[in-house]
């Protein structure tokens, strides 16, 4: 799960792609992945990001501390880190 996620980048992002208030009630993760699936079926990835001088796949990075990057596959989740205990 993200924690570190820069407000008002996202905030840009939630205005531009929130239909009917569909991106508001979303966890992170979830924004963030319709964010980027939103980036990527409106071929906006080179375009400038609203009047900030940036295109939306660095304004993307910017937020989330992530690049833009069109997977068919979740990521994959790090695995649980032994602690040693036995059970």
């Amino acid at each position: 799960m993200l924690t570190r996620v820069d407000p008002e980048l996202e905030l840009d992002f939630v205005r531009e792609f929130s239909v009917r208030g569909q991106l508001e009630n979303l966890s992170i993760d979830n924004r963030r992945e319709r964010i980027r699936i939103a980036i990527y079926t409106q071929q906006l990835m080179h375009k400038p990001f609203r009047d900030s001088g940036i295109d939306y796949a660095t304004a993307y990075q910017r937020c989330y501390k992530q690049p833009l990057e069109m997977r068919r596959h979740p990521r994959p989740k790090p695995a649980p880190e032994n602690t040693g205990e036995r059970f």
